[in-house]
């Protein structure tokens, strides 16, 4: 998602009135450029639903296109867990752009509200969510945002503790000391690598390689094989265009709440 945006592809949220199961191509219109194809998220990027919620909504769509959250709601048959997990991905945003505005809509629905809940159908007015927390919701959720990346809520941090960025690399003699984070997206021990562990960690402006030798695995393992965000200490190293990061000090790197962050890298293949 992150590489596309950075080779300017639109990209959309997933929706229940315009999307699909699997990822589609939609065209847009972009300002300067006319209509444009788009890529739009698939429900099935949509954290907490399964095959049977999937197969129950194309059943319910053939039969024409959902109008709003509550004809989605009924003609599928979705559940309270259904409609929180949709709402929280965005899904119902072409019928409502507030979020748990969206919720209290498919929860009425459902018949699944607590006697307190508002019974105004009007659009309450709920304190603004900042772009930081919608990015790490969004992680929640779908596994990805659109509108921006994880990194991007810790760089003012890391920047004060000397962290550079991927695309700061570039610049960089090769030799020197430097300090990065990122999400770790790749982790690898190939069988012919003695038990080194390859890290791929991305940022918002792209991937860095690093390289975990195996005198160091085992002191930080905790870290290399687990954590979702980690900072890297080491020697930056360049060779025929390749750039690699070959690691000394290892920790993990705190992004948002505890336990709020729900992210899987490729592990080990």
């Amino acid at each position: 998602i992150h590489d596309a945006k950075r080779h300017g592809v639109p990209l959309l949220p997933p929706c229940l009135r315009d999307g699909d199961w699997e990822c589609s191509v939609e065209e847009v219109g972009v300002p300067g450029s006319g209509e444009r194809p788009a890529l739009r998220i698939g429900w099935r990027h949509v954290r907490g639903v399964g095959t049977k919620v999937i197969d129950a909504l194309k059943d319910a769509r053939m039969a024409g296109p959902f109008i709003s959250i509550a004809d989605a709601v009924r003609r599928a048959r979705l559940s309270r867990a259904d409609v929180l997990a949709f709402a929280r991905a965005g899904a119902f945003g072409v019928w409502s752009s507030d979020r748990r505005h969206a919720a209290w809509e498919g929860l009425r629905a459902v018949g699944d509200l607590m006697p307190l809940a508002p019974a105004s159908r009007e659009l309450h007015s709920p304190p603004p969510v900042d772009r930081d927390r919608q990015v790490l919701l969004d992680y929640y959720a779908v596994g990805l945002s659109l509108d921006g990346h994880p990194m991007q809520t810790v760089r003012a941090r890391l920047e004060a503790g000397g962290a550079v960025t991927s695309r700061d690399l570039a610049s960089m003699e090769s030799g020197r000391t430097v300090t990065i984070g990122g999400l770790v997206t790749v982790r690898q021990r190939p069988s012919t690598a003695g038990g080194t562990i390859f890290l791929l960690l991305e940022d918002e402006w792209g991937f860095v390689n690093v390289v975990v030798h195996k005198t160091l695995v085992e002191a930080n393992e905790e870290v290399v094989k687990r954590a979702p965000f980690v900072v890297v200490q080491g020697r930056l190293e360049k060779d025929s265009g390749a750039i690699n990061v070959v690691g000394r000090r290892f920790r993990e790197l705190e992004v948002g709440r505890k336990g709020e962050f729900v992210h899987r890298a490729h592990e080990f293949r």
